[in-house]
């Protein structure tokens, strides 16, 4: 059902709160009946910040942001959500800069978290954030016109050092990249450079092929690489593994709207869904992110409208976007459900919060952001039911998580391996 469909369903019912009291766990009580796919909750976007997001189990109650991809967010990292800094408010800081040319993301890392002397002696400058998990964060950085990659762990404000030098300089919107569960390794997605195409490689959109790069974090050392088929691919890891195994589209020759699990030891291919949009001849540009849920049993991915109306956002041309959340199973693929709604955002120009979705704490439920057609200013917020793996392991865990907060997860008389499995931490190496 779709969530356009559904909220007329649901908005007669318990959707509408006129007091302040959050009676989402009261709704939620209807869970242990309700089948998968089924609408929890809906609810203003005001609302759910004021309450019903940690009253459903959702860490995330930030769902909207106002920054711009590649000045104040980039793909992988929220610059609100982070609570780095506020990017609604103009700043005067470094006004030296040409705003235009040097991003307030990048300005925050390279003054906050680089080394002097790598900035000012070395000639470091960070460009983007390529991507993160809990604290550890990989930067883009760019030394003598060459594109290179920095860790930094926030928690202690450290900089851990470079790897995966290349010989030139690449646009952010050519690079990608993924952090294993367990931190070890971090894959990227790279155009494939050739004398011939260096000047093709470096550009945002590469019309060259592309190729994976998997390194140690450890040793700061490329472990493997492989040559891809087609210049665009979205990736990431299982959670169940520590990071022999992930999920990448387009992979294999002659599929362009296909979804692959692959082993990453000797790049098998374990299973394919050869027709992952069933709407769309191919996946690109419509793709616009590729997630597991938190226990690693689904895929998530979000295909979108890539029609910019920023230009006519005071105007009565003012459209919304047509939004599709596809579910596949973890393992085999295979296609299991569709959510379609609408939402007023660019995928163009506007941060990947804005149409991304969330999942709750005990990974059980996913919200997603959507409008109404004939009104952009009033948001509201809808909470599915997943389907979740049929064993007691899990269902303890389930139950578990939506009863006690996570910082009382190591309180509990349990032995640190069923502590890890509460954590989601990784099973099998």
């Amino acid at each position: 059902m779709g969530a356009e469909a559904s909220k007329n369903s649901a908005s007669s019912g318990t959707a509408s709160y006129a007091s302040t009291i959050v009676d989402f766990p009261n709704l939620c009580r209807k869970e242990s009946v309700a089948t998968a796919w089924t609408l929890l909750h809906q609810c203003t976007l005001d609302k759910w910040k004021e309450g019903h997001a940690d009253a459903g189990g959702f860490p995330e109650s930030l769902l909207t942001c106002e920054g711009v991809i590649h000045k104040d967010c980039s793909f992988s990292f929220c610059m609100s959500r982070q609570g780095i800094i506020n990017i609604n408010k103009g700043s005067s800081l470094f006004s030296f800069r040409k705003r235009s040319k040097f991003a307030k993301m990048a300005e925050h890392f390279e003054y906050n978290h680089i080394p002097a002397q790598m900035s000012s002696i070395n000639h470091f400058r960070v460009k983007s954030v390529l991507c993160f998990r809990d604290s550890l964060v990989v930067l883009h950085l760019s030394r003598n016109t060459n594109s290179q990659f920095g860790l930094l762990d926030l928690n202690v404000n450290k900089f851990l050092g470079v790897f995966g030098k290349q010989h030139l300089e690449f646009a952010n919107e050519a690079l990608a990249g993924e952090l294993s569960p367990d931190k070890s390794k971090c894959i990227v997605r790279m155009p494939s450079v050739t004398q011939q195409g260096m000047a093709a490689a470096a550009a945002p959109v590469p019309s060259t092929t592309s190729v994976f790069h998997l390194y140690d974090l450890r040793t700061k050392l490329l472990v493997t690489e492989i040559d891809l088929n087609f210049p665009l691919c979205h990736f990431c890891f299982d959670p169940r593994f520590t990071w022999r195994r992930i999920a990448v589209t387009n992979f294999e020759s002659g599929h362009n709207n296909s979804l692959s699990v692959v082993e990453l030891d000797a790049w098998n291919v374990l299973s394919t869904n050869p027709r992952v949009s069933d709407t769309r001849q191919t996946l690109y540009p419509f793709l616009k992110d590729l997630c597991y849920t938190r226990d690693g049993s689904l895929l998530i991915a979000t295909i979108l409208d890539v029609n910019c109306f920023c230009r006519e956002k005071k105007t009565r041309n003012y459209r919304p976007i047509n939004c599709s959340i596809y579910v596949f199973n973890g393992d085999s693929t295979e296609t299991l459900h569709c959510i379609q709604y609408r939402r007023y955002t660019c995928t163009q120009h506007n941060c990947p919060v804005n149409y991304k979705p969330v999942f709750s704490v005990c990974g059980s439920r996913m919200a997603v952001v959507m409008d109404t057609t004939d009104d952009a200013v009033q948001h509201y917020v809808q909470v599915y039911k997943l389907p979740t793996t049929v064993n007691l392991q899990n269902m303890c865990r389930v139950a578990i998580l939506q009863n006690y907060p996570l910082s009382r997860l190591t309180d509990l008389p349990l032995p640190t391996r069923l502590i890890n499995y509460l954590h989601f931490k990784p099973d099998f190496d």
